[in-house]
């Protein structure tokens, strides 16, 4: 699906709107070749490769945690000609020291629309809906495969100066990125 999208719009959604089987059809797979590990000079890559992709009951378990979180946060549906392309979702609960933070729970594009600015258009969404909520920053706990943390840098996100340790715990890989929202978000932790 290379073609330019005719219709593409992003809307927020309600627990309502995400089903269990929301995700059933969703085109989640990526193969993952080079990864960020921390080593003795900071963060080195390393080959480690390996398919990252979705079980059926992922799937749902996921669909499940969108549909909790769209009840108080935000879970945004980009949708092209009427069909799912991406989702991003954004926790309601502020983190970190005065609260600023909001976590960035989700963002991800079909890999049929990939490479077309669409993660790009979601997360300029995703930081409307963290302002929306309050926040400060968005806290994103990254995959670490070289290409999704370069598409993060790419948009402006940096290092998190604050850890979320039941983050870092259940993602110990990860890499823990933070995107400002506003002017004052540098003075707010």
């Amino acid at each position: 699906m290379s073609n330019r999208p005719s219709s593409l719009s992003i809307r927020r959604l309600s627990p309502h709107d995400i089903p269990v089987r929301w995700l059933d059809a969703f085109q989640r797979r990526q193969e993952v070749r080079l990864v960020y590990r921390a080593g003795p000079d900071g963060r080195q890559c390393v080959a480690e490769p390996f398919i990252d992709d979705w079980s059926p009951t992922e799937r749902r378990e996921l669909a499940r945690e969108l549909a909790r979180i769209a009840a108080a946060g935000a879970v945004l549906a980009l949708e092209i000609d009427g069909h799912l392309a991406g989702f991003a979702a954004i926790d309601s609960q502020a983190l970190g020291p005065r609260g600023g933070y909001r976590q960035l729970k989700e963002l991800q594009v079909d890999r049929r629309w990939r490479g077309q600015g669409l993660g790009r258009a979601l997360l300029t969404a995703s930081a409307a809906a963290g302002r929306e909520l309050g926040a400060d920053a968005l806290y994103i706990s990254s995959h670490s495969a070289v290409e999704t943390v370069a598409f993060y840098e790419a948009c402006g996100c940096a290092p998190a100066r604050w850890l979320h340790a039941p983050q870092l715990a259940l993602e110990p890989f990860d890499c823990q990125l933070e995107l400002a929202l506003t002017a004052q978000a540098v003075d707010f932790i």
